[in-house]
């Protein structure tokens, strides 16, 4: 399924919409092939920046796509028109709506305790033909690393989904992925939280607008002020010195 690249900010970036993207994780499953999946948004452009080792590991993946209205904006500045924001809330229910006719085997790392088990139980509500192989909290608290890549490898796993937010999930895959049999690793950054009620979902219009980060910058200021008042103008100084650079280059 061929979807075009893009470059941002030195990371190699997939111009896919959600249908494109669970219709890709799917035919992997199929066919049987080892595949990691990943995202980014203007925080986790600007932390590739500044972190080689994370930059290299989105590099890495098979798929990285754009969870993120600046990262959506940064890509068509780069000529990526078919560029789509696809967000987790929305991707996983096409994907458990279709996972459900073939009984996708499925696993739930990540979050703190209880949320993983909150979410896996919502997940099993809605679908009740999925087939859930477990859940771990991303702390390993309950149950040991080495009790949790046995799990999933008995329970021959088609798609696990991580959330451990950028970069710990991404370091915790590249550690991990020779020792998981899973066909996919999904790094899914909040998703739990979102699944498990944690965490409020952004109102339909403000995400329609693009201004998602002013709601959860209201929602847990001391937390994100950093990520949303600093990293929001550092990202759109990046993305023009890279667009200005290129034309320049190009000229």
């Amino acid at each position: 399924m061929a979807c075009q690249p893009v470059e941002i900010m030195g990371v190699r970036v997939m111009a896919i919409d959600q249908h494109g993207l669970v219709e890709q994780v799917l035919a992997w499953v199929k066919e049987g092939a080892q595949r990691t999946v990943t995202y980014v948004n203007a925080h986790c452009l600007n932390l590739a920046v500044e972190n080689s080792t994370y930059r290299q590991q989105l590099n890495n993946a098979d798929l990285v796509y754009v969870d993120g209205i600046g990262a959506v904006w940064a890509g068509r500045m780069h000529g990526a028109r078919g560029i789509h924001k696809v967000t987790g809330r929305n991707w996983i229910t096409e994907l458990c709506q279709k996972g459900e006719k073939d009984h996708l085997r499925m696993y739930l790392l990540g979050g703190a305790p209880g949320v993983s088990d909150q979410a896996c139980q919502e997940l099993t509500q809605r679908y009740p033909q999925l087939s859930i192989g477990g859940c771990a909290d991303g702390y390993f608290q309950v149950k040991s690393e080495e009790q949790v890549l046995a799990e999933i490898n008995a329970n021959h796993i088609e798609v696990l989904l991580i959330g451990m937010g950028a970069p710990t999930q991404e370091n915790w895959v590249t550690a991990n992925r020779p020792y998981i049999q899973a066909n996919v690793c999904w790094c899914v950054g909040a998703l739990f939280d979102y699944l498990a009620g944690v965490e409020k979902p952004v109102p339909k219009w403000l995400e329609r607008v693009g201004l998602e980060w002013a709601w959860r910058l209201k929602e847990n200021p001391k937390g994100k002020w950093k990520r949303y008042c600093v990293g929001i103008p550092r990202f759109i100084g990046r993305v023009t010195w890279q667009w200005l650079t290129h034309r320049r280059t190009h000229a």
